[in-house]
């Protein structure tokens, strides 16, 4: 039986035909365009959950964490019937039944989640709102640091000059008495842990966290259970429909992230999720009626130097590859010739072609 390994495959010119399409119908365009689309309504889900706990009347932080997690499973069970991520979810069970010691990094995972996730409720409680906001600040300039740790990637001058930049914010904030606090220094460290650990081993998708979320029910059961907890929850229409926004934002913020992480190149991704906590900063001062002081205004004002430096960083490297690509194809063309002698067909070519 004959092969596309015995046909003649007459002269091919791809790339003209490719560069004669509107660069806006290119799928890797259309790809891209749904990964900036799903980052930034991760990061307006995040900003606008940051503003709830404080409209929940009688709950604690630990309770607000508690409903939290339990108003948002039963979304997040609907996303994954939506993003037909059930399979994933049973690929990842059995990857524990021949492996059970994966069971233990489900759970840590869940509880450096179920960490953040408190201090997400914790801090606008609490007044904290700005400390908090820092680390979600400090936060991409840690993973740039983890990066250069961990997988041996090199700075460029504009990334040195947006962790020197960094550090003087950090130094002013110390010295100054800023919002800086001991949930500054959770976030900023708490996340990238959680983030390695996810990437390490494999469990970096919606599916994934809602094991994690999974996990989690044992402890939250405890805050939702106790008596006046339930009672404040029963007490007012109010809490009930603030309980079922926060499932809402917090089933779509997180997945929508995992899906942004997924579809763009990392360092797109990266300056994307600078917006996060730069509107949970006016989330903090214009809804929350937290004071901005100077030396905030001197911490702040370095670290949004640095996000800058770095999104003028990744910017040019984004371009140059994407214009690396489109040149490639082309000196090929124009250094070798268009026309090639076909060589003989052999066993091999067919066994190949006949796979492909």
């Amino acid at each position: 039986m004959p092969t596309t390994g015995a046909i003649q495959v007459l002269p091919q010119r791809p790339n003209a035909d490719v560069a004669a399409q509107p660069a806006a119908t290119s799928p890797a365009r259309i790809a891209t365009a749904r990964g900036i689309l799903t980052s930034v309504l991760a990061s307006v889900a995040f900003a606008a959950l940051f503003g709830i706990p404080s409209m929940l009347d009688g709950l604690d932080a630990s309770a607000v964490f508690g409903w939290r997690i339990v108003a948002a499973l039963p979304f997040l069970a609907v996303i994954l019937t939506l993003l037909r991520q059930w399979p994933e979810l049973r690929r990842i069970l059995g990857r524990i039944r021949r492996r059970p010691t994966l069971a233990l990094v489900l759970v840590a995972d869940g509880l450096l989640f179920g960490t953040q996730t408190w201090l997400f409720a914790w801090g606008p409680m609490s007044g904290n709102a700005l400390a908090v906001s820092m680390g979600y600040f400090l936060l991409p300039l840690m993973l740039v640091a983890l990066g250069v740790v961990l997988y041996r990637e090199r700075l460029s001058g504009f990334g040195i000059a947006a962790v020197s930049l960094a550090v003087v914010g950090v130094t002013v904030a110390l010295a100054t008495g800023a919002s800086i606090s001991w949930a500054t220094f959770a976030v900023t460290f708490g996340y990238p842990a959680y983030f390695v650990l996810r990437r390490r081993f494999n469990l970096d998708s919606p599916a994934a966290l809602a094991l994690e979320m999974t996990t989690l029910l044992p402890i939250v059961a405890v805050f939702v259970l106790q008596p006046h907890s339930l009672a404040a929850v029963a007490a007012t229409p109010m809490n009930w429909a603030a309980i079922a926004l926060l499932g809402v934002l917090t089933a779509i913020g997180f997945a929508t992230y995992s899906l942004a992480q997924r579809a763009l190149p990392m360092s797109l991704f990266g300056m994307l999720s600078y917006l996060e906590p730069t509107l949970l900063v006016v989330v903090s001062v214009v809804l929350l009626g937290e004071w901005l002081t100077f030396a905030d205004a001197l911490t702040y004002g370095a670290i949004a130097l640095a996000i800058l430096l770095l999104c003028l960083d990744g910017l040019p490297k984004s371009g140059r590859r994407e214009a690396g690509r489109r040149r490639r194809p082309r000196a090929r063309a124009t250094g070798r010739p268009r026309f090639r002698t076909p060589r003989p067909t052999t066993q091999r070519d067919d066994a190949t072609a006949s796979a492909r």
